[in-house]
């Protein structure tokens, strides 16, 4: 029982290559227990018919067997492991990517919408089971961006522009744990082309923003010019 105060003592891990040294060492004492009697009972059995072939086909059966339940013993968990592995692996991606798109979402309606942040809400939840800190920590960012930019109810485009840079800055952090690259100078690479195409993402909103512009204020100069034949009329 533990004691209020007291630290609790971290779990104790058994590690493959623990159970490996055991099953050698086994391995090792059942080989020399082996020898022992087989050494032994060879000899006693000289003048008996047969006694000596039944006994080296008795040993060669019990090693057989013992060697194969070791083989197999190591081949399922290494199975389970791997299979644990992907899972964890689809779970991943899965709610990496309805954390982008249901980010993708909000920016896109522009407003406060209930049932945008509840099904956010359930996604943080999962990101906080299945992702990694940097993950967690860069998804931070983004909830704090979304807060400030929805504070008045409407998310003005500047807000959205600093939302999806942040959503890129996670997408880097996801694709660090999703792809295992432990070349800094490839990691340091995708990161800055991520970051760049974000920033040209955003030129071609802007782009948009400013074609649509001048599209209106046409429209609103022919329909004063409509109302002002109009009022020459009358």
């Amino acid at each position: 029982m533990i004691k209020k105060g007291q630290p609790m003592k971290p779990p104790v891990e058994t590690s493959f290559r623990g159970r490996d040294v055991a099953y050698l060492v086994i391995s090792i004492v059942l080989v020399g227990v082996g020898y022992a009697a087989y050494r032994g009972l060879y000899f006693v059995g000289e003048n008996v018919p047969f006694a000596q072939e039944t006994i080296l086909v008795f040993f060669g059966a019990a090693a057989t067997i013992y060697l194969t339940a070791v083989l197999l013993n190591r081949q399922t968990e290494l199975e389970l492991k791997k299979e644990g592995q992907v899972l964890l692996f689809q779970q991943k991606h899965d709610t990496y990517m309805c954390a982008i798109e249901k980010v993708a979402e909000i920016v896109e309606r522009e407003r406060y919408d209930s049932a945008l942040i509840d099904e956010l809400r359930v996604i943080s939840h999962k990101l906080a089971v299945v992702g990694s800190a940097p993950v967690v920590e860069a998804f931070r960012r983004v909830l704090d961006l979304l807060v400030d930019g929805l504070e008045d109810g409407q998310l003005n485009g500047d807000d959205g522009e600093k939302v999806m840079h942040a959503v890129a800055e996670v997408t880097i952090a996801m694709r660090s744990d999703i792809i295992s690259d432990n070349d800094p100078a490839a990691l340091r690479s995708a990161a800055e082309t991520i970051m760049a195409n974000s920033r040209k993402i955003e030129r071609l909103d802007d782009i948009e923003h400013s074609k649509s512009k001048p599209d209106a204020n046409a429209a609103n100069n022919k329909q004063k010019k409509g109302d002002s034949k109009d009022d020459a009329r009358t």
